[in-house]
């Protein structure tokens, strides 16, 4: 398993267990699908550890690398 920080770009994960202290933070992700078990796939990462762009079904959204290293995922089929 890996975080999504240190995920290879444009691979496909499934997202395994998302550990939020934040539970806004959490409810807002989860109010856009991104919960345990969807498939998505790490389009950018910025150097310096700088934010990361996450793509599911179509839609990319941006997330702090701190909180991309709490969504830990598991490289998926195609």
């Amino acid at each position: 398993m890996v975080h999504a920080a240190n995920a290879e770009k444009d691979l496909t994960y499934k997202i395994t267990s998302i550990n939020f202290e934040n539970t806004m933070l959490a409810h807002r992700l989860s109010a856009l699908g991104f919960t345990i078990g969807s498939k998505i796939k790490v389009r950018q990462k910025f150097f310096m550890k700088g934010p990361c762009t996450l793509e599911m079904d179509g839609q990319c959204i941006g997330i702090r690398h701190c909180d991309a290293c709490k969504i830990m995922l598991e490289q998926a089929d195609a």
